[in-house]
């Protein structure tokens, strides 16, 4: 396991045993949610990954463009040539975080075999990636 935090960018990556969660707060750029992929992809322990919570719920702000969401789904793409059996759960509040689930949805839906849910809780969150890791310790 472990937990990395990024003290000049505003998220938290904590890997679980069959997950990752990101935990973003203040305000998230599209340069922190490409990092942030970034600096999973490349880890020896994505190949064994179920789940990814982006927990939105602490962001105040919101600074990405298109070009940002049209990146990170082309990186997921990439990613699920070599993990296609991951469930991507973004939680949030506000509008502006679900507009970006939902972009993000747009660009990734039909092109990649990663399912992706927006949840307003992470309970909610929790016990949907939890289907795909019954039997193992989250």
């Amino acid at each position: 396991m472990g937990c990395i935090v990024n003290i000049l960018m505003a998220y938290k990556i904590e890997w679980t045993k069959r997950g990752v969660i990101w935990t973003y707060s203040r305000t998230m750029t599209g340069e922190d949610i490409l990092q942030s992929n970034l600096e999973i992809f490349g880890d020896e322990r994505f190949d064994d990954l179920r789940y990814q919570i982006a927990d939105m719920t602490a962001v105040d702000r919101i600074q990405m463009e298109d070009v940002h969401i049209r990146k990170m789904a082309f990186l997921d793409m990439a990613a699920a040539r070599s993990n296609s059996k991951i469930r991507v759960a973004i939680v949030s509040t506000t509008d502006a975080a679900k507009d970006l689930g939902d972009a993000y949805k747009k660009y990734a839906a039909e092109k990649s075999p990663w399912e992706t849910r927006i949840f307003s809780s992470r309970d909610a969150a929790d016990a949907w990636v939890a289907e795909v890791t019954e039997g193992h310790s989250t």
